[in-house]
């Protein structure tokens, strides 16, 4: 899979082709995660996922039980796998309100590295 370049390729290509081509990273998962990116090439998403499916939202049009908050050039790092989620967590570079445990289920879809 080819490295991004700023989040909303994530949100727009790279989510939806993964739950297509991989139903099984979100079998079982429903929810909605909010995900406010700051910095110039930020923005608001609502990711929904539902019986193996993703809908993606810009904005923050349904309620979320998860929200993410990270700057556009961590998000890109580490979507590209250049960093973990625990450590972008960690360091307080992404900042996450929910169930951690729940959405801990879908760590590989998207927590890479």
């Amino acid at each position: 899979m080819a490295d991004i370049e700023q989040p909303s390729e994530w949100f727009d290509r790279v989510l939806p082709e993964t739950v297509r081509d991989h139903p099984e990273k979100v079998q079982g998962f429903t929810g909605t995660l909010l995900f406010n990116i700051t910095g110039e090439q930020g923005g608001t998403w609502t990711v929904h996922f539902e019986e193996g499916a993703v809908d993606v939202q810009t904005g923050d049009g349904r309620e979320a039980q998860f929200s993410i908050k990270m700057k556009d050039k961590n998000f890109v790092s580490m979507m590209n796998g250049e960093v973990s989620g625990a450590n972008a967590f960690m360091s307080g570079k992404l900042k996450f309100k929910g169930d951690v445990t729940k959405a801990m289920k879908l760590r590989g879809l998207l927590f890479a590295g």
